[in-house]
């Protein structure tokens, strides 16, 4: 499921990379941290859908967001616990994130990592920040290869991000054929966050065909701290 005005093309436009500082990290993780709902957009797609016309999954399917900012010392840079929720806020959960954030000469760097049993165990449920998070360590994670790092610049009154294009690829779980290649795009604003990707699937004997093409946009609730 995919890591949000209500549409957001994935060919976002914007200035060029910057050399962040802890100021630029603090701003992004401002605009961040928040609870999201892509609802608004299903709503309009659904309405506007023709008898019997089939719905793009992230126009069908309503998903809330939560991510919190959290303690977790043991892992590199600033922290982020991120949730969706099938069908609205209490909903059951349908997908689970650490995503990790560092300055960098390139920009604000994110890695992604996804939850392990012993993670999960210790992070499922949380919507506000909690003491228990202190204990998760990398080993409770799985993060993806560096080359798949977002980096974020400052757009406008948010910031977006991107990876390498070209450069992000890892094993799909459960398999040891098949490896997914990734390009995405995050968009993170007063308003909305985004995420714009393609996805590729490879074997060890078929060159990628044609991509799965995502974009996700989640509305905030509220607003940015």
């Amino acid at each position: 499921m995919r890591l949000p005005s209500i549409v957001v093309a994935a060919t976002v436009t914007a200035s060029a990379a910057f050399a962040a500082t802890d100021a630029d990290l603090d701003r992004l993780l401002r605009l961040v941290a928040g609870e999201y709902s892509n609802k608004p957009l299903v709503d309009v797609a659904t309405a506007a859908a023709k008898p019997g016309e089939q719905i793009p999954e992230w126009l069908r399917d309503v998903h809330h967001m939560y991510a919190t900012e959290v303690a977790m010392p043991q892992l590199k840079g600033r922290a982020v616990y991120v949730e969706w929720r099938h069908d609205g806020p209490e909903g059951t959960i349908s997908g689970q994130r650490v995503w990790t954030f560092t300055p960098s000469p390139d920009g604000a760097a994110m890695m992604f990592h996804t939850l392990k049993d012993s993670g999960k165990k210790i992070l499922s449920g949380l919507t506000a920040p909690d003491d228990k998070t202190r204990a998760v360590t990398i080993d409770d994670l799985r993060p993806y290869p560096e080359a798949c790092l977002i980096y974020f610049h400052a757009d406008g009154a948010g910031f977006t991000g991107q990876n390498r294009p070209g450069q992000c690829a890892f094993p799909r779980t459960g398999s040891t054929t098949e490896t997914f290649k990734v390009d995405a795009i995050l968009r993170f604003s007063p308003e909305l966050h985004s995420e714009a990707t393609t996805i590729w699937i490879t074997t060890d004997s078929n060159a990628a065909g044609a991509p799965e093409v995502e974009n996700w946009t989640y509305q905030r609730i509220g607003h940015s701290r």
